[in-house]
């Protein structure tokens, strides 16, 4: 796995690198630059003409260095410098003196007169803008100079390749807080940071390289506490199956959940698990959903459970049989708040302390206390989209979907769960503060009952034995992959109905990688 660092983490790697370690801060400064060179030829291997905007800090050192190694391997190069010379830090001073000694045209745009600038654009016609303005540590919105040089690059058609962050991004944060450079390529050193990893943030970022300056990796991990999940990483999450195993060894997963009209949830979520490898699966919904999500899911078994008036589930009674021949209960979609439902969570939660997973309407019915689920044997999985964890945590969506990190550490924390805070790339968080990062899945998710697909997988695995996190990582990695083959085939939305059999294909995929 990767690390994703903070501000302060990478700054305590850059520290610990040249005091401790002894590395000049001038040798890694040479070799970010002829990782951003490297970059550009292989990204843009038909570019000949580069405009390099750099800052008065190391990021603009970083630029001057990448304009001499570009000029003497024969592009044509022009350096344009935002901020006094006077003040740019001792490693960018420099190598902006070694720019000048190897011939490398360096001119300046002086306080908000931006026509060096735009002369560039149109004069010299770059290919490629190498944006080398500001590093990761902005914490506020660019204004004044920069801001306008933000709006003229959105506006000249020219890529854009960002070293480290592009300009206007934070690097310890996934919000955008003002007008951004938005980069085609964004060449970053040592580890990614949050801004490379999260949206919105991210989005700005194109995509991205991750450079080796020369900074040990126990300097980048030690105190990580995020991490990005590699193909590598999910497939040594996989379960093995032995030649000899029969359905036994696989477990038996129990879904609770359904209420009339929405028995899709509960038989999607069943087929997803049964394709997770889950040895048996068992229904348990509203009687009047018997026909219809048994003829959904001819693999799954079912189980009626009385039903209120609404066609929702009235009462737990029938389930304690169930559960002693259960390896993993799943419980929420379709299930509905009312009070059969409340009460039937409630049982649940009282007499299955083993693998557990809760979804959609069994996250709603814990609106407001986490806490409930602390202190279980096994710590359960939660699946909330923004909506749910909002109201789990008792806080507006829009505040969750702007700090959904720190809103997955929360409510991981405070309910003892692992914590899968989803969407685009959804967040893992478990209760000891470590949280990852999925990187498969896109738009062609965005899908009523995609979440109950992810349910079906993630409980699937856990049936088998699977420990929560773990489930939790391969079965994002699984859903999301899902999601991207799935749009090979649909233009738009994978219809929900499809997904398990592309989670099978992302199985299989991802076994031989």
């Amino acid at each position: 796995m990767l690390p994703v660092l903070d501000n302060d983490r990478m700054r305590e790697a850059d520290r610990h690198t040249i005091e401790d370690l002894g590395v000049p801060g001038i040798v890694l400064m040479e070799n970010a630059a002829t990782g951003v060179v490297d970059a550009l030829r292989e990204r843009f291997p038909d570019a000949t003409s580069v405009l390099v905007l750099c800052g008065p800090g190391n990021n603009g050192g970083d630029g001057l260095a990448a304009a001499r190694h570009l000029a003497n391997g024969g592009h044509r190069v022009e350096v344009l410098l935002l901020g006094d010379e006077d003040h740019l830090s001792p490693d960018a001073a420099t190598n902006l003196r070694l720019a000048r000694a190897f011939g490398v045209p360096v001119g300046a745009v002086p306080g908000d007169d931006l026509a060096p600038l735009d002369r560039a654009l149109e004069l010299a016609a770059p290919d490629v803008i190498i944006d080398a303005m500001l590093g990761t540590g902005l914490d506020r919105a660019l204004s004044g100079r920069l801001a306008a040089v933000a709006a003229r690059l959105a506006g000249a058609a020219v890529p854009v390749l960002a070293v480290d962050v592009p300009t206007g991004l934070n690097g310890s944060a996934s919000e955008v807080a003002g007008p951004a450079v938005s980069a085609e390529l964004t060449v970053t050193f040592a580890a990614l940071k949050r801004c490379h990893a999260l949206p919105p943030a991210c989005l700005h970022c194109g995509e991205v390289a991750v450079v080796d300056i020369g900074i040990p990796p126990a300097a980048l991990e030690a105190g990580c506490d995020l991490w990005w999940v590699e193909a590598d990483d999910a497939a040594l999450m996989l379960p093995s199956r032995a030649p000899d195993a029969h359905k036994g060894d696989f477990g038996h997963l129990l879904i609770v959940a359904g209420s009339i009209g929405r028995g899709g949830a509960v038989s999607m979520a069943a087929r997803s698990a049964v394709v997770a490898g889950a040895g048996l699966v068992t229904m348990a919904v509203p009687e009047p959903l018997v026909a219809v999500v048994d003829g959904a899911c001819l693999e799954a078994m079912t189980h009626p459970l009385a039903a209120d008036r609404d066609g929702g589930i009235a009462v737990p009674d029938g389930l304690e049989p169930l559960l002693g021949r259960s390896t993993a209960v799943a419980a929420g979609p379709g299930m509905g708040t009312g009070d059969g439902a409340a009460k039937t969570l409630d049982w649940l939660l009282e007499h299955w302390p083993g693998p557990l997973l809760l979804d959609a309407d069994a996250i709603n019915l814990l609106a407001g206390r986490p806490e409930r689920l602390a202190g279980r044997e096994a710590p359960p999985v939660l699946t909330p989209h923004p909506g749910e964890l909002a109201r789990l945590l008792g806080r507006t969506t829009a505040e969750v979907a702007a700090h959904r990190l720190e809103a997955a550490r929360e409510a991981a924390r405070r309910s003892g769960a692992v914590v899968v805070a989803k969407g685009f790339r959804s967040i893992v968080a478990a209760p000891d503060g470590q949280a990852w990062i999925n990187p498969t899945g896109d738009a062609h998710l965005a899908s009523g009952g995609s979440g109950d697909v992810l349910t079906g997988t993630i409980a699937g695995l856990l049936a088998q034995g699977v420990d929560s996190a773990r489930a939790a990582l391969v079965g994002c990695w699984l859903h999301g992959r899902a999601g991207e083959l799935g749009g090979e085939t649909f233009p738009a939305a994978t219809p929900a109905s499809s997904l398990p059999d592309l989670i099978a294909a992302a199985w299989r995929e991802l076994a031989g990688s």
